[in-house]
This record gives C-alpha cells, sequence and structure tokens, in this order.
C-alpha cells in the first residue's frame, strides 16, 4: 500500500479502534499522528496535511471504506479550539 496521507490516517484510526479508542482529539493530528506516519510507515509529514485530509474524509465519508459508519463531532468545551471526534463502528 502507497504512504499517501489517506492511506496513513485509515491505517491510524483502525489501529485507534482496535485498541478500543474510538474518541479522537485535534491535538492528535498534530503529534501522535506525525509520528505514526514516521515510525509505521517512513513518511515525514505536516500536521497540516493531515488535518486537510481529515476535514476531507469527513466531508466524503471516505471512512466508511474502513468500517466506520459515521463520525460525531464532540462539543467543544467552553474556550478550547480543540475538536474532538467519536468514530462510530459498524
Amino acid at each position: 500500500m502507497k504512504a499517501t496521507t489517506n492511506n496513513i490516517i485509515n491505517d491510524w484510526l483502525k489501529s485507534k479502534l482496535l485498541n478500543g479508542q474510538s474518541v479522537i482529539y485535534s491535538h492528535q493530528f498534530e503529534d501522535e499522528l506525525v509520528k505514526y506516519g514516521e515510525c509505521f510507515w517512513g513518511v515525514k509529514k505536516l500536521p497540516s496535511a493531515y488535518s486537510r485530509q481529515w476535514r476531507k474524509i469527513r466531508a466524503t465519508q471516505s471512512y466508511k471504506d474502513i468500517g466506520i459508519d459515521h463520525v460525531v463531532e464532540v462539543k467543544k468545551k467552553p474556550k478550547s479550539n480543540e475538536g474532538v471526534w467519536k468514530l462510530i463502528s459498524i
């Protein structure tokens, strides 16, 4: 499989679900996903590339291709800019 931003995110999301983690936070795209791409895929990408692709995945609902039925944006805490999403599996 080619190391595209989309493939890296999909693989990371699947690993999160397999480990029982169905809630993801925007700070994980800035830190954890960047490290995941480097360690497991040997690719260094900017956090903004992952964030852009994540928006596109949500807009097109292509997460359904990896067994996620839908993604629910969790209400933000007051004075917080962090995005939080709950992954609902099929």
